[in-house]
């Protein structure tokens, strides 16, 4: 058999699929790492990483030689430009810092700029040579798979959640160069042995296949919460203690979408500290009906257990809304609030978090949410890009009303009180803090202020593995970024006996500049670099209350001196929420829209807005038929279409095109038939067709075993068309064109 190669056909559709898939790989790379390279430069090194799998795959001697001709244009270069380098010379030296923390087990280890485009374009020359080179020298994408998979993987893992539809993208890919991989090496093979298939039976349902089971996957519900490894993972986590930041790794819970690491603010995953480089792209556009008078604190996720090394959700009841759709409150009854709307625009991706304001009463604008007793609040499914409305009760603080609060704590406040083996100079270091301060909010205030005094920086050095996080941060750094001082309050809290959470959101500060829109709203334009840590306490008799204890010249004290004449909330219905009207200071009150109880839907099925955006009940029956006829029309031209022009080519494909179609109707060519025998068959079970089969028989046997330097006449290739369409024809008129559709577009006749 002589060797040939797929045809240029093939070649391309692959190097373009290949070209897709190594793409997706370095963009999941530049926003997990955060890069922020220009959109073109992953376009351009995967392109380069397919062209020279492609060069490599097509002659090893032309591959050699593109290396050799790299390294001396590298060469030229740098005898050129002395400053390239130094440049060099620094990657070098950066490289070698990584290897050796990765060699130490810190497989959280943080890299500058250099390390991370020098990654990335290994990345696509690596992915390129193995995705294409696969694809077109063995027609298989596993060891692509498997890439993907630890590629992928690893990203979830470290709580990168795109990297999980990523991945199902890139399977789908795979899979689809899978097929065209196995179709090229068999069209190669055919022509090498100079013959044809007239129709790719196998080619086209596979990728139906593949885009069917895409499809449906796509459908599933797209929520992957952590997995708690158990016993298993507590042993490897023994073995290997840096997998203990893995997502799962010993997680249990609800599990959040939103994190800091998403945003710039933790650099290891979940592992506190290290320096960061915050990312300043627009997260999210806030909107309120004034301008801000002090600081806006939204909450993406509040931390309940604190490990020594990092937050983790802990486990939380979860809330349910009374009659009105309205979530409860925690707050005292005669505790100051006002009612705040405000409407949220994501503008990235943050799964299913509803960021709100503390504490939220209700969500407008989604089908329905979920919620847990520390109002984290998460959509039953993505929210992408879509804005929604949270209605709040903002409380307004005065310090005298929460110190005059009486109440009793519930058993239900020891989650808040939850601290590992910690030194003891911690608390030691609390009790001096707090002084002669007897009333819990007064030693929470001690606190913060304490620790507004230390100094703000986001190049502090990594904590060592041996060393609790916040003990580090007291006793030897002094110095860290939000996740340190509310971190350190919390515990200090906690070591007091005073119920406390760690919180993640974003602080937007009332410096922020805003835009007006058309209806009178004020917009704010809310950047990663505005994420933040803060801190919340529980008064009991009072509720909870906000602290902020990171030094920040743009976040000033949160003010808690509110005048105690201000009108207080009432839990009124829905329909009068929008009467309450409080002049007081920071925020101007809110008005939430018109709703009667009749729509809040919220926690139900979807509200009559979302009904609006489901397909109608006609839709899918209509739509059925539609598209079985479109399937049925594009399956009968391609099998009509002849793929190859030459003469030869043509009488090879006709005769098999027509044995094909005849072998669904019970007249197939038995294995032992020559193509005469199987001529005389076709003529006795087809008299009309009796004079066209055998002559086609003898083109087919001249063309197909004949020598090939003998030219095949044009007439030749006239007849065999006629064959197939001498074929058709036959086979409409005797069985009709139902059976005739039937059996050509789907069930064979078998005898």
């Amino acid at each position: 058999m002589v060797a040939a190669r797929p045809s240029a056909g093939y070649q391309l559709t692959i190097a373009l699929l290949g070209l897709v898939a190594v793409r997706l790989v370095l963009h999941s790379l530049d926003e997990f790492w955060r890069m922020a390279l220009p959109w073109e430069w992953p376009w351009i090194l995967a392109g380069i990483g397919v062209l020279y799998s492609w060069v490599w795959w097509r002659s090893r001697l032309a591959g050699l030689l593109c290396t050799l001709g790299a390294g001396v244009a590298l060469a030229f270069a740098l005898w050129r430009d002395p400053a390239l380098g130094g440049w060099l010379a620094g990657l070098a030296g950066e490289g070698a810092a990584l290897a050796a923390e990765l060699a130490a087990g810190n497989l959280g280890a943080t890299f500058g700029h250099r390390v991370g485009l020098a990654l990335v374009a290994l990345a696509g020359l690596g992915t390129g040579l193995l995705v294409t080179g696969e694809a077109l020298g063995r027609g298989r994408t596993a060891w692509t798979i498997v890439l993907g998979l630890v590629i992928f993987g690893t990203e979830w893992g470290w709580y990168f959640d795109p990297a999980a539809d990523y991945f199902q993208l890139y399977v789908v890919l795979s899979l689809i160069l899978w097929v065209l991989g196995q179709a090229a090496l068999r069209d190669a093979r055919w022509r090498a042995e100079g013959r044809h298939a007239g129709w790719r039976s196998g080619v086209a349902p596979t990728l139906a296949a593949v885009l069917a089971v895409a499809l449906v996957a796509g459908l599933l519900p797209g929520h992957y919460a952590p997995v708690n490894l158990g016993e298993l993972g507590r042993r490897i986590q023994e073995a290997l203690p840096a997998l203990g930041r893995f997502r799962g790794a010993g997680v249990a819970g609800w599990g959040s979408d939103f994190s800091l690491a998403a945003t710039g603010f933790s650099p290891d995953g979940g592992r506190l500290g290290g320096s960061v480089v915050p990312d300043d792209r627009v997260a999210l556009r806030v909107r309120t009906p004034g301008p801000l008078g002090q600081t806006l604190y939204l909450r993406g996720a509040a931390y309940l257990t604190y490990t020594g090394w990092s937050w983790e959700r802990g486990e939380s009841p979860e809330m349910n809304p009374d009659s009105y759709g309205l979530l409860p409150s925690l707050m005292a009854p005669d505790a100051m609030s006002r009612s705040l709307q405000v409407e949220v625009m994501p503008a990235l991706d943050f799964g299913r978090t509803i960021f709100n304001v503390l504490e939220p009463r209700r969500v407008d604008g989604l089908s329905g949410f979920e919620a847990d007793a520390e109002a984290n609040l998460r959509a039953r499914h993505g929210i992408g890009d879509q804005p929604y409305t949270v209605v709040a009760r903002l409380p307004l603080y005065n310090r005298e009303q929460i110190r005059s609060a009486m109440g009793e704590a519930g058993p239900d406040l020891a989650r808040y009180l939850q601290l590992p083996d910690l030194p003891a100079r911690i608390g030691e270091l609390a009790q001096a803090i707090t002084g002669r301060a007897d009333h819990p909010y007064e030693q929470a205030e001690a606190i913060e202020q304490y620790l507004r005094s230390l100094a703000y920086t986001l190049t502090p050095p990594r904590t060592p593995a041996d060393r609790d996080f916040v003990d580090y941060f007291l006793f030897d750094l002094g110095q860290g970024y939000c996740t340190y001082f509310a971190s350190a309050m919390v515990v200090m809290l906690r070591e007091l006996g005073i119920p406390a959470r760690f919180v993640e959101g974003f602080a937007v500060p009332a410096s922020t500049s805003f835009t007006v829109d058309a209806r009178g709203g004020y917009v704010y334009e809310v950047r990663n670099s505005l994420a933040h840590a803060w801190v919340e306490a529980y008064f009991p008799g009072y509720g909870w209350v906000t602290f902020d204890p990171t030094p920040r010249a743009d976040l000033p004290l949160i003010p808690r001196n509110a005048p105690l004449a201000v009108q207080q909330w009432v839990d009124l219905p829905p329909d009068d929420l929008a009467e309450m009207t409080d002049p007081a200071e920071g925020l101007a009150p809110q008005t939430p829209r018109d709703q009667t109880p009749e729509d809040q839907e919220i926690f139900g099925g979807g509200s009559a807005a979302s009904e609006g955006r489901t397909w109608p009940r006609l839709g899918l029956p209509l739509a059925l038929p539609v598209l079985l006829l479109l399937a049925a029309a594009w399956t009968l031209r391609a099998q009509n279409r002849f793929r190859y022009r030459d003469a030869r080519s043509v009488v090879q494909e006709a005769w098999e095109k027509a044995a094909w179609l005849l072998g669904r109707f019970g007249l197939p060519r038995r294995p032992h038939e020559t193509v005469a025998e199987y001529a005389r068959t076709l003529a006795d079970a087809l008299p009309p067709l009796k004079e066209e089969a055998l002559r086609a028989a003898a083109d087919y046997g001249a063309a197909r075993y004949g020598p090939p330097g003998r030219p095949v006449p044009a007439e030749a290739a006239q007849r065999a068309r006629a064959l197939w369409e001498r074929v058709s024809e036959a086979l409409f008129d005797r069985y009709g064109w139902r059976v005739y559709l039937w059996r050509r577009l789907g069930w064979r006749r078998r005898r």
